[in-house]
């Protein structure tokens, strides 16, 4: 029995006005099946290509006049977000599953005024998410694949127009115009251009950082410890040129690695060396140069190959899945630079270790050091061989419903009892405002603060609930003070679901999220004339009371400023602190040595100076002038 489905293809190669058309489906009918009726019946033949990467997905309350009214090439910017807003069901249709199993009750209507069906293709994404990008909103629920895919394609296209990687390190200029590219990559130079630790990313990067931390825990074997001794003396020489460096090493350097290890040398100004395994994936890149200061860095050198490799259009799909991570193997002379890379909405790298390549007096330590170095290095890629692997097969798959490769996979250090929680992230946040993002900019790109599904289950619960949630990371954290004030009755600050440290030098932080919906920060100038004039009575009556609470227990809030201090207008008014990165025991915990000066702290309030609690009292003094001040000026 055939029954006739609403389709709509909102895209401008459709050979109908409405967008809608009629498609035959019976018990077999699947993805593939749909896309052939459209593209043999109506769809112009230069633009059947665009069907192969379509995906469908189940329509709820659309209608065909609505689609009439919001063509995605139009310009109709809030047309189309209220469109994808209602048109699409948290279903995708798989590819090979039959049309009836997510219409167990058949279509909506059956006439052209109800749509089952919407196709999505990828340009029709990107057209939706270019617009989307207007607006500061995420939809997570309905598409959360929109999220920075079309600024994450942008920085591809710009990647690779960039300077190739050998011309990239020629001279200061290069390395500068390299560098401070808008899609260039993040590394700590300009000091305002890095991003969170490269291991929150990547559970194969999280081991390697851990080990090369921990490098005691190795014991390399003999043939390793024989190539290391090699390896070492070998680096210590000198060589004529760069070539004669590179051939002396590269047979050593492949001992050190997997003996399944292939080495690939691409032309065209891409890189130089590449370990290639698990389906052609690059995923060690190896740069030398033949004294240090001689041709340029050889680490930015392998970022930048790093960079044109993962933005070439053959590895368009399998971005949708992975962050693509990466070991750069940097040489210059005698200096072995151990880095990690990854691309999520730019590409993020950081510097695990360096060595310097000699004998001396201590030449037994230092050739095991490199022996151990390379153990671990060989434990990664064996972990990234198995990654790739997967990844080959998955992206036969329909695309993920998140984004995954933006957000992170922490790895729970090994001190943890705990384990980290299952959550579905599908945001970053504004720092300063707590906002969700729909695109990372520049000023949100240093910082970990996301937004998560999460089952949280209450006392009075026999079953959790899906929960929003805040997740941070951050290298400090009180998680007994939040505790202490998130137990209060009403609570003094979020609650707090989990905290633990993971592989990064990092603690990660769950906590309960609370939308602006139910309260902000109490940083007028950044939200508006909008408070109660009680505003100020009951940030001192509440802070005061949290103070008390802290100061018990000899702990020093430190950082006690408006965008610390939620405002919830619930009860007449309550405030609840957050960021508890900075409690400190009284007289013996110091200030951050990256304090901002120009914050408005109390005098005292300095960085590296001891924290006390008489600064507390005098931090707030400091903010209730402000926001006195703001409230008078609103």
């Amino acid at each position: 029995m055939t029954t006739t489905y609403i389709v709509a293809y909102p895209h401008p190669s459709f050979g109908r006005e409405d967008r809608c058309c009629r498609c035959r489906v019976d018990a077999e009918t699947n993805r593939r099946d749909i896309l052939d009726q459209l593209g043999q019946e109506y769809v112009r033949p230069e633009y059947i290509e665009d069907l192969r990467e379509a995906t469908l997905w189940k329509a709820s309350n659309l209608s065909a006049s609505d689609l009439s009214q919001a063509d995605v090439c139009d310009g109709s910017t809030q047309k189309i977000y209220e469109w994808i807003n209602r048109a699409v069901e948290d279903a995708q249709i798989p590819r090979r599953n039959a049309i009836v199993e997510l219409f167990p009750q058949g279509p909506h209507v059956k006439s052209l005024k109800m749509v089952d069906i919407v196709v999505v293709t990828p340009d029709i994404t990107e057209a939706l998410g270019r617009y989307l990008g207007k607006f500061n909103y995420v939809t997570g629920r309905v598409f959360p694949t929109l999220y920075s895919w079309i600024p994450r394609n942008a920085t591809c296209s710009g990647i690779q127009r960039g300077l190739s990687p050998s011309d990239s390190v020629k001279s200061s200029a290069a390395v500068k115009e390299t560098s401070n590219d808008p899609d260039g990559p993040r590394y700590g130079r300009p000091s305002h251009r890095f991003g969170p630790p490269i291991a929150l990313f990547s559970p194969p990067l999280a081991l390697l950082k851990h080990q090369l931390d921990h490098l005691e825990l190795l014991t390399p074997d003999p043939r390793t410890l024989d190539n290391a001794f090699k390896f070492v003396t070998q680096s210590a020489d000198f060589y004529e040129n760069e070539n004669d460096r590179e051939r002396a090493l590269n047979p050593i350097l492949k001992n050190l690695l997997p003996d399944d290890t292939r080495w690939q040398t691409l032309t065209g100004g891409k890189v130089k060396q590449g370990g290639v395994r698990a389906a052609s994936f690059i995923y060690l890149i190896f740069e030398l140069k033949n004294e240090q200061g001689l041709g340029g860095d050889p680490f930015l050198q392998g970022l930048v190959s790093y960079g044109k490799i993962v933005t070439q259009d053959k590895y368009a799909r399998y971005r949708k899945f992975s962050n693509l991570p990466a070991i750069i193997l940097a040489i210059a002379g005698n200096r072995l630079v151990v880095s990690a890379a990854i691309f999520t909405d730019k590409v993020y790298a950081e510097e695990l270790l360096s060595v310097t390549l000699r004998l001396g007096p201590h030449g037994s330590a230092n050739v095991l050091r490199v022996g151990r170095v390379f153990m671990a290095i060989n434990q990664a890629m064996e972990r990234l061989d198995g990654l790739y692997v997967k990844l080959q097969f998955a992206s036969h798959s329909p695309p993920p419903p998140q984004t995954v490769a933006l957000w992170p996979r922490p790895t729970v250090h090994p001190s943890e009892t705990q384990s980290i929680p299952n959550l579905e992230f599908f945001a970053k946040v504004d720092r300063a405002t707590g906002r969700p993002l729909l695109e990372i900019d520049e000023d949100n790109e240093h910082h970990a603060m996301y937004l998560a599904r999460m089952q949280v289950k209450t006392s009075t619960q026999a079953k959790g609930s899906t929960h929003e949630v805040f997740v941070k990371f951050s290298p400090n954290y009180n998680e007994a003070a939040h505790r202490l004030l998130a137990g209060q009755k009403p609570p003094l600050a979020p609650a707090l679901h989990f905290c633990a440290r993971v592989i990064g030098d990092m603690y990660m932080v769950v906590m309960e999220y609370i939308p602006e919906s139910r309260g902000r920060s109490a940083d007028v100038p950044v939200h508006g004339p909008s408070f109660p004039p009680n505003l100020l009575r009951v940030v001192e009556q509440e802070v005061l009371k949290a103070l008390r609470l802290l100061h018990e227990q000899q702990w020093v809030f430190g950082d006690l400023r408006e965008p610390n201090l939620l405002y919830l207008p619930e009860s007449g008014g309550r405030i609840l602190l957050v960021d508890f990165d900075n409690v400190g025991r009284d007289g013996e915990a110091t200030y951050s040595a990256c304090l901002n000066p120009e914050a408005g702290f109390a005098p005292g309030v300095e960085r590296g100076q001891v924290m006390k609690k008489e600064h507390d009292f005098g931090n707030l003094q400091m903010t209730l002038k402000r926001i006195r001040f703001a409230l008078a000026r609103a």
